[in-house]
Protein backbone atom coordinates (compact mmCIF):
# COMPACT_ATOMS: atom_id res chain seq x y z
CA UNK A 1 0.00 0.00 0.00
CA UNK A 2 3.11 2.59 0.72
CA UNK A 3 4.99 1.64 -2.35
CA UNK A 4 1.70 2.36 -3.98
CA UNK A 5 1.15 5.39 -2.65
CA UNK A 6 4.90 6.32 -3.18
CA UNK A 7 4.79 5.49 -7.02
CA UNK A 8 1.38 7.62 -7.49
CA UNK A 9 2.97 10.64 -5.73
CA UNK A 10 5.83 10.62 -7.68
CA UNK A 11 3.64 9.99 -11.07
CA UNK A 12 0.88 12.80 -10.24
CA UNK A 13 4.35 15.13 -9.86
CA UNK A 14 6.28 14.06 -12.95
CA UNK A 15 2.71 14.88 -14.83
CA UNK A 16 2.30 18.17 -13.26
CA UNK A 17 5.83 19.08 -13.95
CA UNK A 18 6.07 18.18 -17.38
CA UNK A 19 2.40 19.59 -18.80
CA UNK A 20 3.01 22.96 -17.11
CA UNK A 21 6.42 23.34 -19.44
CA UNK A 22 4.62 22.06 -22.50
CA UNK A 23 2.37 25.07 -21.70
CA UNK A 24 4.62 28.06 -20.95
CA UNK A 25 6.73 26.60 -24.26
CA UNK A 26 3.10 26.88 -26.49
CA UNK A 27 1.77 30.05 -24.37
CA UNK A 28 5.15 32.34 -24.91
CA UNK A 29 5.24 31.64 -28.47
CA UNK A 30 1.61 32.36 -28.92
CA UNK A 31 1.98 35.79 -26.61
CA UNK A 32 5.13 36.41 -28.91
CA UNK A 33 3.23 36.10 -31.73
CA UNK A 34 0.03 38.38 -30.80
CA UNK A 35 0.97 40.70 -27.94
CA UNK A 36 -2.24 39.75 -25.93
CA UNK A 37 -1.89 40.60 -22.28
CA UNK A 38 -4.38 38.05 -21.76
CA UNK A 39 -2.02 35.52 -23.20
CA UNK A 40 0.76 37.01 -21.26
CA UNK A 41 -1.45 36.20 -18.31
CA UNK A 42 -2.03 32.97 -19.28
CA UNK A 43 1.74 31.94 -19.77
CA UNK A 44 2.81 33.96 -16.42
CA UNK A 45 0.33 31.39 -14.83
CA UNK A 46 1.94 28.50 -16.44
CA UNK A 47 5.16 29.55 -15.69
CA UNK A 48 4.47 29.60 -11.74
CA UNK A 49 2.87 26.30 -12.07
CA UNK A 50 5.44 24.95 -13.47
CA UNK A 51 8.02 26.61 -10.79
CA UNK A 52 4.99 25.37 -8.03
CA UNK A 53 5.18 21.70 -9.79
CA UNK A 54 9.10 21.60 -9.33
CA UNK A 55 8.84 22.60 -5.65
CA UNK A 56 5.92 20.30 -5.19
CA UNK A 57 8.23 16.97 -6.61
CA UNK A 58 10.85 17.81 -4.43
CA UNK A 59 8.27 18.23 -1.24
CA UNK A 60 6.74 15.11 -2.46
CA UNK A 61 9.84 13.09 -2.31
CA UNK A 62 11.06 14.15 0.84
CA UNK A 63 7.50 13.59 2.10
CA UNK A 64 7.71 10.11 1.61
CA UNK A 65 10.98 9.73 3.27
CA UNK A 66 10.39 7.30 6.45
CA UNK A 67 11.02 8.82 9.49
CA UNK A 68 14.99 8.47 10.94
CA UNK A 69 16.03 9.93 14.19
CA UNK A 70 16.25 13.68 13.53
CA UNK A 71 12.26 13.22 12.32
CA UNK A 72 10.70 10.56 14.31
CA UNK A 73 7.11 11.84 13.31
CA UNK A 74 8.55 11.26 10.01
CA UNK A 75 8.46 14.35 6.50
CA UNK A 76 5.29 14.22 6.26
CA UNK A 77 5.06 18.16 6.75
CA UNK A 78 7.04 18.89 3.90
CA UNK A 79 3.49 18.73 1.86
CA UNK A 80 2.57 21.68 3.66
CA UNK A 81 5.50 23.73 3.21
CA UNK A 82 5.02 22.52 -0.47
CA UNK A 83 1.53 24.06 -0.44
CA UNK A 84 2.87 26.91 1.52
CA UNK A 85 5.51 27.97 -1.03
CA UNK A 86 3.13 27.25 -3.69
CA UNK A 87 0.80 29.81 -2.33
CA UNK A 88 3.63 32.33 -2.61
CA UNK A 89 4.59 31.41 -6.57
CA UNK A 90 0.66 31.78 -7.22
CA UNK A 91 0.07 34.74 -5.11
CA UNK A 92 3.20 36.75 -6.77
CA UNK A 93 2.14 35.66 -10.08
CA UNK A 94 -1.46 37.35 -9.36
CA UNK A 95 0.29 40.42 -8.56
CA UNK A 96 2.72 40.96 -11.80
CA UNK A 97 -0.32 39.79 -13.77
CA UNK A 98 -2.70 42.84 -12.18
CA UNK A 99 -0.16 45.48 -12.43
CA UNK A 100 0.46 44.21 -16.25
CA UNK A 101 -3.64 44.37 -16.94
CA UNK A 102 -3.60 47.81 -15.32
CA UNK A 103 -0.85 49.40 -17.53
CA UNK A 104 -2.14 48.00 -20.28
CA UNK A 105 -5.39 49.68 -19.42
CA UNK A 106 -3.84 53.10 -19.66
CA UNK A 107 -1.92 52.33 -22.50
CA UNK A 108 -3.56 50.04 -24.57
CA UNK A 109 -1.93 48.42 -27.36
CA UNK A 110 -3.03 46.67 -29.84
CA UNK A 111 -3.25 42.53 -30.28
CA UNK A 112 -1.87 41.36 -33.59
CA UNK A 113 -4.30 38.20 -33.77
CA UNK A 114 -6.51 36.15 -31.82
CA UNK A 115 -6.39 32.55 -33.75
CA UNK A 116 -3.22 31.44 -32.42
CA UNK A 117 -3.64 32.42 -29.00
CA UNK A 118 -7.31 31.00 -28.72
CA UNK A 119 -5.76 27.83 -30.40
CA UNK A 120 -3.32 27.35 -27.64
CA UNK A 121 -5.69 28.01 -24.98
CA UNK A 122 -8.29 25.67 -26.55
CA UNK A 123 -5.03 23.24 -26.28
CA UNK A 124 -3.96 24.08 -22.68
CA UNK A 125 -7.81 23.53 -21.62
CA UNK A 126 -7.41 19.83 -22.64
CA UNK A 127 -4.50 18.97 -21.86
CA UNK A 128 -4.96 20.82 -18.00
CA UNK A 129 -8.18 19.11 -18.04
CA UNK A 130 -6.48 15.64 -18.71
CA UNK A 131 -3.82 16.26 -15.64
CA UNK A 132 -6.49 17.78 -12.89
CA UNK A 133 -9.00 14.47 -13.73
CA UNK A 134 -5.33 12.09 -13.19
CA UNK A 135 -4.43 14.62 -10.17
CA UNK A 136 -8.22 14.02 -8.57
CA UNK A 137 -7.32 10.27 -9.04
CA UNK A 138 -4.59 10.08 -7.47
CA UNK A 139 -5.81 12.03 -4.66
CA UNK A 140 -8.38 9.79 -3.86
CA UNK A 141 -5.96 7.23 -3.24
CA UNK A 142 -3.11 9.16 -1.80
CA UNK A 143 -4.78 11.86 -0.01
CA UNK A 144 -2.10 14.14 -0.26
CA UNK A 145 -1.93 17.44 0.48
CA UNK A 146 0.42 18.73 -2.06
CA UNK A 147 -1.11 17.13 -5.12
CA UNK A 148 -4.67 18.48 -3.29
CA UNK A 149 -2.79 22.30 -3.35
CA UNK A 150 -1.30 21.44 -6.93
CA UNK A 151 -4.54 20.47 -8.26
CA UNK A 152 -6.60 23.52 -6.87
CA UNK A 153 -3.91 25.63 -8.93
CA UNK A 154 -4.90 23.40 -12.07
CA UNK A 155 -8.50 23.89 -11.41
CA UNK A 156 -8.00 27.96 -11.06
CA UNK A 157 -6.10 27.82 -15.03
CA UNK A 158 -8.92 25.90 -16.73
CA UNK A 159 -11.43 29.34 -15.32
CA UNK A 160 -8.64 31.66 -16.11
CA UNK A 161 -7.82 30.14 -19.79
CA UNK A 162 -11.86 30.20 -20.23
CA UNK A 163 -11.44 33.96 -19.29
CA UNK A 164 -8.70 34.27 -21.37
CA UNK A 165 -10.85 32.80 -24.03
CA UNK A 166 -13.13 34.86 -23.38
CA UNK A 167 -10.94 37.98 -23.75
CA UNK A 168 -9.42 37.28 -27.23
CA UNK A 169 -12.82 36.62 -28.73
CA UNK A 170 -14.02 39.74 -27.70
CA UNK A 171 -11.08 41.83 -28.69
CA UNK A 172 -11.49 39.97 -32.04
CA UNK A 173 -15.01 41.52 -32.28
CA UNK A 174 -13.82 44.94 -31.16
CA UNK A 175 -13.98 45.01 -27.71
CA UNK A 176 -10.10 45.77 -26.94
CA UNK A 177 -9.74 46.52 -23.63
CA UNK A 178 -11.66 43.51 -22.77
CA UNK A 179 -8.20 42.11 -22.85
CA UNK A 180 -6.47 43.98 -19.83
CA UNK A 181 -10.18 43.63 -18.02
CA UNK A 182 -10.48 39.97 -18.03
CA UNK A 183 -6.75 40.15 -16.99
CA UNK A 184 -7.25 42.03 -14.09
CA UNK A 185 -10.09 39.10 -13.30
CA UNK A 186 -7.72 36.61 -13.89
CA UNK A 187 -5.24 37.69 -11.34
CA UNK A 188 -7.86 38.35 -8.46
CA UNK A 189 -9.03 35.08 -9.03
CA UNK A 190 -5.84 33.58 -9.14
CA UNK A 191 -4.77 35.48 -6.04
CA UNK A 192 -8.36 34.18 -4.41
CA UNK A 193 -6.78 30.95 -5.04
CA UNK A 194 -3.61 31.39 -3.48
CA UNK A 195 -4.76 32.98 -0.49
CA UNK A 196 -7.05 29.16 0.01
CA UNK A 197 -3.51 27.39 -0.68
CA UNK A 198 -1.58 29.28 1.78
CA UNK A 199 -4.51 28.99 4.66
CA UNK A 200 -4.56 25.00 4.19
CA UNK A 201 -1.24 24.57 4.70
CA UNK A 202 -0.71 26.85 7.39
CA UNK A 203 -3.50 24.82 9.26
CA UNK A 204 -1.73 21.95 8.46
CA UNK A 205 1.76 23.55 10.08
CA UNK A 206 -0.21 24.06 12.39
CA UNK A 207 -1.24 21.12 13.54
CA UNK A 208 -5.09 22.32 13.27
CA UNK A 209 -7.52 19.74 14.04
CA UNK A 210 -9.38 17.42 11.43
CA UNK A 211 -12.95 18.40 10.39
CA UNK A 212 -15.78 17.67 13.44
CA UNK A 213 -17.57 14.67 11.07
CA UNK A 214 -13.64 13.08 10.80
CA UNK A 215 -13.34 13.22 14.69
CA UNK A 216 -16.58 11.98 15.95
CA UNK A 217 -15.81 8.74 13.36
CA UNK A 218 -12.75 8.22 15.51
CA UNK A 219 -14.94 8.43 18.50
CA UNK A 220 -17.75 6.08 17.53
CA UNK A 221 -15.62 3.72 16.30
CA UNK A 222 -13.53 3.94 19.94
CA UNK A 223 -17.06 3.72 21.52
CA UNK A 224 -18.17 0.74 19.20
CA UNK A 225 -15.59 -1.48 20.80
CA UNK A 226 -16.38 -3.54 24.02
CA UNK A 227 -15.69 -2.98 27.13
CA UNK A 228 -15.12 1.44 26.57
CA UNK A 229 -17.29 3.24 28.85
CA UNK A 230 -16.09 6.46 27.38
CA UNK A 231 -13.35 8.52 25.63
CA UNK A 232 -12.26 12.38 26.53
CA UNK A 233 -9.31 13.98 25.46
CA UNK A 234 -9.10 12.87 22.02
CA UNK A 235 -6.65 14.87 19.96
CA UNK A 236 -5.38 14.25 16.35
CA UNK A 237 -3.47 16.71 13.46
CA UNK A 238 -2.59 15.30 10.01
CA UNK A 239 0.91 15.57 8.60
CA UNK A 240 0.64 14.89 5.35
CA UNK A 241 -1.52 11.43 4.45
CA UNK A 242 -1.05 10.34 7.52
CA UNK A 243 -3.41 10.67 10.88
CA UNK A 244 -1.50 11.35 14.90
CA UNK A 245 -4.26 10.45 17.00
CA UNK A 246 -4.00 10.62 20.86
CA UNK A 247 -7.13 9.30 23.29
CA UNK A 248 -8.06 8.56 26.81
CA UNK A 249 -10.81 5.13 26.86
CA UNK A 250 -12.48 5.31 30.17
CA UNK A 251 -12.35 1.07 31.69
CA UNK A 252 -13.95 -0.59 34.73
CA UNK A 253 -11.07 -0.92 37.30
CA UNK A 254 -12.19 -4.25 37.81
CA UNK A 255 -10.52 -5.32 34.89
CA UNK A 256 -7.09 -7.14 35.11
CA UNK A 257 -3.97 -5.00 33.35
CA UNK A 258 -4.20 -7.57 30.26
CA UNK A 259 -8.06 -6.96 29.65
CA UNK A 260 -7.62 -3.53 29.75
CA UNK A 261 -4.59 -3.66 27.43
CA UNK A 262 -5.92 -5.54 25.04
CA UNK A 263 -9.08 -3.29 24.98
CA UNK A 264 -6.95 -0.10 24.37
CA UNK A 265 -5.21 -2.33 21.75
CA UNK A 266 -8.44 -3.04 19.98
CA UNK A 267 -9.47 0.64 19.89
CA UNK A 268 -5.94 1.15 18.41
CA UNK A 269 -6.96 -0.99 15.53
CA UNK A 270 -10.52 0.25 15.09
CA UNK A 271 -9.56 3.85 14.59
CA UNK A 272 -6.02 2.74 12.70
CA UNK A 273 -8.94 0.86 10.06
CA UNK A 274 -10.67 4.02 9.15
CA UNK A 275 -7.44 5.50 7.60
CA UNK A 276 -5.09 4.66 5.18
CA UNK A 277 -1.99 5.79 7.56
CA UNK A 278 -2.65 6.36 10.88
CA UNK A 279 -0.67 6.66 14.55
CA UNK A 280 -2.37 5.77 17.35
CA UNK A 281 -1.98 5.99 21.26
CA UNK A 282 -4.78 5.27 23.49
CA UNK A 283 -4.50 6.22 27.22
CA UNK A 284 -6.62 4.03 29.91
CA UNK A 285 -8.45 5.32 32.68
CA UNK A 286 -10.18 3.25 35.11
CA UNK A 287 -13.98 4.37 36.10
CA UNK A 288 -15.48 2.86 38.62
CA UNK A 289 -19.58 1.30 38.31
CA UNK A 290 -21.06 4.79 38.94
CA UNK A 291 -18.67 6.12 35.92
CA UNK A 292 -16.18 7.90 38.23
CA UNK A 293 -12.64 7.87 37.46
CA UNK A 294 -10.21 6.65 40.30
CA UNK A 295 -7.59 7.85 40.90
CA UNK A 296 -4.25 6.15 42.89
Amino acid sequence: MENQRAKLLKLATYASVGTAVLLVGLKTWAWLAEGSVSVLASMVDSLTDSLASLVNLFAVHWALKPADEDHQFGHGKAEGLSALAQSAFIGGSSVFLILNAVERLFKPEPVLQTDLGMAVIVVSVLLTLALVWFQRWVLKRTQSQAVRADSLHYVTDLLSNGVVLAALLLTAYGWPLADPLLAVLVGLWIFKSAWHIAADAVNTLMDKAPPPEIMAQIEAAALAVAGVRGIHKLQARVAGAQYFIQLHVDLSDKLNIVAAHDIAETVAERVQALFDRADVIVHQDPVNDAGEHVRP
